[in-house]
């Protein structure tokens, strides 16, 4: 009978248990299809109850470790091995792909099919496949409100619209709130699509300043003196691409300036939180100048598609209008999911996991990367690496690229490609340990030397 061995004291014991399941599966003590211990069983062996034991199983099941089946038995899965792990990180050209923004990967499928099982059985889901609110569920909206609050910020469900994910709540914000011509400060990197919402949109996009510690009031200020400025759009915690989170300080003059400018601010706050954070958004200093847009793909899963979009009360009714012209409702069957994983715990279980996978991410990074400069955020998986004189950011990611590593230069993120900080994006994923040190090795070795010589055409 399997039994775990040197159970971690620092963890709760269910998921000690389920954390010593996941070492023995991978190195090779416990085989795919090989029969678990019934949870009697194995609580009497290691003298707990068996409501632990069944919290174990249960949360290995959720990571994918094992799979139950009525009648015979919790059984260890059939999980991905090395090769096709590494498969999994590779582009179409064969480069591993460290390009893109996505949370660290959390095998759902067991989680999903039980959480169907338990919403057909417990749930009502009248309407939920005919046209619906356009704000979405109130029931939906109390549950996310509820959510929104361990984020630093007390939501109120009578003005929380339900979107179909970040990108459309910022659709529908630029759409409510601007006019073409009108005039949007945005941080000198910013979210790459930025500059497609400005095309359509047909607004103008004035950078403001960063540095190590985020958006520089100062430099919004200077930019409030010089235009007539319509919304300001940032992301004041952990920053894409720079990582940089802004102090108390910081917010607190940018909601006083929203006042003083008679400028909104649209704040963008989907990365999800580490531990040790006490941090509050701009939203809980000025919520009558903030349109607060959040999601659940980075902490709870990106396929759900659920984000969230809080206006000041009294635009309610113009976004809302911009939300059903982008799409009359979100999915409230995806709503669903993700409230019954709110109230569950699965939801908290799962930013539990993701903040243990990022946090073994950036120590590898660390032990990889040495004595090279560049930042981080406790509560993500990508690094920003500065550049220094000695590379241009399109040109380091393209010779990295030719030496298999993809990874995204600052171009893409600035508005003003010309005066922007330069530098790469680097997301670390949980794909194969020696894939990604032998990818993170060679950005290490591509700063350290110098550029070559190209060809060039008479």
């Amino acid at each position: 009978m399997w039994v775990p061995q040197k159970l971690d004291p620092k963890l709760s014991v269910y998921r000690a248990i389920t954390d010593c399941l996941a070492l023995d599966i991978e190195q090779g003590r416990l085989t795919e299809g090989e029969k678990l211990p019934p949870m009697r069983d194995l609580a009497d062996e290691l003298s707990v109850t068996v409501g632990t034991v069944l919290r174990a199983y249960d949360l290995a099941e959720q990571r994918g470790l094992l799979v139950k089946q009525t009648g015979r038995g919790s059984f260890v899965r059939a999980h991905r091995d090395h090769e096709q792990s590494k498969q999994d990180a590779l582009d179409e050209t064969g480069a591993v792909d460290l390009s893109r923004n996505t949370p660290p990967f959390i095998n759902l499928e067991a989680q999903l099919r039980r959480s169907l099982i338990e919403i057909g059985k417990d749930s009502n889901l009248d309407g939920m496949l005919e046209y619906g609110q356009s704000q979405g569920l109130l029931r939906h909206r109390e549950v996310l409100c509820e959510w929104l609050g361990g984020r630093g910020f007390k939501a109120n469900p009578e003005r929380l619209i339900i979107t179909g994910g970040a990108q459309q709540a910022l659709t529908a914000a630029l759409g409510a709130l601007t006019s073409p011509g009108d005039t949007v400060l945005v941080e000198e990197l910013s979210y790459p699509g930025i500059k497609n919402y400005a095309r359509f949109f047909g607004i103008n996009l004035v950078p403001v300043a960063l540095d190590e510690g985020g958006l520089l009031p100062q430099s919004v200020e200077q930019a409030c003196l010089r235009n007539s400025v319509k919304a300001l759009y940032c992301m004041p915690f952990a920053h894409n691409p720079t990582t940089a989170t802004m102090s108390e300080a910081r917010i607190a003059e940018i909601a006083k300036m929203a006042d003083q400018y008679g400028f909104f601010v649209i704040e963008d706050d989907v990365n999800p939180r580490s531990p040790k954070s006490d941090f509050k958004p701009i939203a809980a200093y000025n919520p009558e100048r903030t349109v607060y847009i959040s999601s659940l793909s980075k902490t709870i899963s990106p396929g759900l598609r659920v984000g969230t979009l809080m206006p000041p009360q009294g635009l309610l009714s113009q976004f809302l209008a911009a939300s059903q012209t982008t799409s009359w409702m979100a999915p409230p069957l995806m709503a669903e999911v993700a409230c019954h994983w709110i109230k569950d715990g699965t939801a908290s279980e799962l930013e539990v996991q993701r903040n243990a996978i990022t946090a073994n991410l950036l120590k590898q990074a660390e032990d990889c990367l040495g004595n090279i400069s560049y930042r981080y955020n406790d509560a993500t998986s990508h690094l920003w690496i500065p550049l220094n004189d000695t590379w241009k950011a399109e040109e380091f990611a393209e010779t990295l690229g030719l030496r298999g590593v993809r990874v995204s230069p600052s171009s893409i993120f600035a508005v003003d490609p010309v005066s922007a900080p330069s530098g790469v994006r680097i997301n670390l994923t949980n794909i194969d340990n020696a894939l990604l040190k032998q990818s993170l090795t060679a950005v290490v070795g591509l700063l350290n030397s110098m550029p070559q010589a190209t060809k060039f055409q008479m």
